[in-house]
């Protein structure tokens, strides 16, 4: 095989570019550019443009590579490619120098071109080459800089994830606490759930579990925002009620835009008693479950979200945990996801039902992965918001 044939054969390969912007003044050059090129690669559309001002207009359709003689009237040599960068930093630049002269050539690379060929000698093998190996290098550079960004984003995705969920610092034997995040749809953007668990003393556990109503991140600053505000207020001995009222404050403080709003479900055991009180602001009621079937902690509507300027009406629902009890908190994710079966969302009784098919052991043993596979599986893929799930178990404690 001839190397032109080899050229031609090589067109067919999927990805190779297919329109060619010709920057040339000269017609009787451009002519020849064009035939020789036609030779070596007949599936390649040429469009030419005399000058730089009608080579702007074209630039802005559908073309994979500028092939441009520096010779334009009017400009500066090496500005030229300046000004092609300029317009389409992402579009290959191949151009075209005097014989005699590399040292352009190389001036043109240094300023943003992908390589350059002498005007008059080069063959259309050549130029073909030429072309398709410049965009092969300037997809290269795009693709790699993409991924350095994605693996940038990742980092900095991990470093507010960490933010969003921390360690937990709570020490009683007796505890068990698992946790678990989800995105919705799998994707890597960060969404504002966050939770937290601390024991304040040997007889008192403080958990939180949040929402902050979007994905990105700026809605996860807030929600990394809160959660640290939490474990702080709770370190210094503030009650549930003022430590909703300080959040309300921050959350209205600190979002971004009007329509951003946290939601929040904050519990507080007397781990000795098995009493606890539970704080909602805008957020589902906590489950709970002992010997018997899973349940609702408080059937009561919790007070307004965080941060959108209502006054402050959240209440204190107390309860009796029991010896040994098994507490979920959770965002409303997990339960806005449908039923695909039944053309239904699961809802909370949905939710309810899933956890009440297995006995109390199996149940806690069920959360966060299985449980999250179950809600999938019914929804039939990823659910569309994130979920947030912080599940802890107590054994039987002594009483007083």
């Amino acid at each position: 095989m001839t190397l032109h044939g080899a050229v031609k054969a090589q067109r067919s390969r999927a990805g190779d570019p297919t329109r060619l912007l010709l920057v040339e003044h000269d017609q009787e050059a451009a002519a020849r550019i064009c035939r020789r090129l036609a030779d070596a690669w007949p599936q390649l559309h040429v469009t030419r443009a005399p000058d730089l001002a009608q080579a702007e207009v074209r630039i802005g359709s559908k073309v994979d590579c500028v092939l441009v003689d520096l010779d334009v009237p009017g400009e500066e040599r090496i500005a030229v490619v300046h000004r092609i960068r300029a317009l389409a930093p992402d579009l290959p630049i191949v151009v075209l120098t005097s014989d005699d002269d590399e040292s352009e050539g190389e001036q043109a690379i240094t300023a943003g071109a992908q390589d350059f060929l002498a005007r008059d000698s080069a063959e259309g093998y050549a130029l073909a080459r030429a072309i398709r190996h410049s965009v092969q290098r300037k997809r290269a550079d795009r693709y790699a800089r993409e991924l350095a960004i994605l693996r940038f984003q990742s980092a900095e995705s991990n470093r507010v994830q960490r933010g969003l969920m921390p360690n937990m610092l709570v020490d009683d034997p007796r505890l068990s606490i698992r946790s678990g995040y989800r995105p919705g749809d799998r994707r890597q953007v960060l969404g504002g759930d966050f939770f937290d668990a601390v024991q304040t003393s040997p007889t008192r556990l403080k958990l939180v579990l949040g929402d902050v109503c979007g994905h990105g991140p700026d809605e996860a600053a807030l929600g990394v925002q809160l959660r640290i505000a939490w474990r702080t207020l709770v370190l210094a001995g503030v009650s549930q009620l003022p430590l909703l009222a300080t959040l309300d404050h921050l959350a209205n403080q600190e979002r971004h835009a009007e329509h951003v709003y946290a939601t929040v479900a904050s519990v507080d055991v007397d781990l000795p008693t098995g009493h606890a009180w539970v704080g909602l602001a805008g957020h589902p009621p906590p489950l709970v479950w002992g010997d018997g079937p899973p349940r609702l902690v408080t059937d009561h509507a919790g007070g307004p979200p965080l941060g959108i300027n209502l006054p402050p009406r959240w209440e204190l629902h107390q309860l009796e945990l029991g010896p040994r009890w098994s507490l979920l908190l959770y965002s409303d994710g997990i339960y806005e996801g449908r039923v695909a079966s039944r053309g239904t969302r699961l809802g909370i009784e949905g939710l309810l039902d899933l956890l009440a098919a297995h006995s109390p052991e199996a149940a806690w043993d069920s959360v966060p992965d299985r449980l999250l596979d179950q809600v999938e599986a019914l929804n039939d893929g990823p659910l569309e918001d994130d979920v947030a799930l912080l599940a802890v178990r107590c054994k039987a404690l002594d009483r007083p």
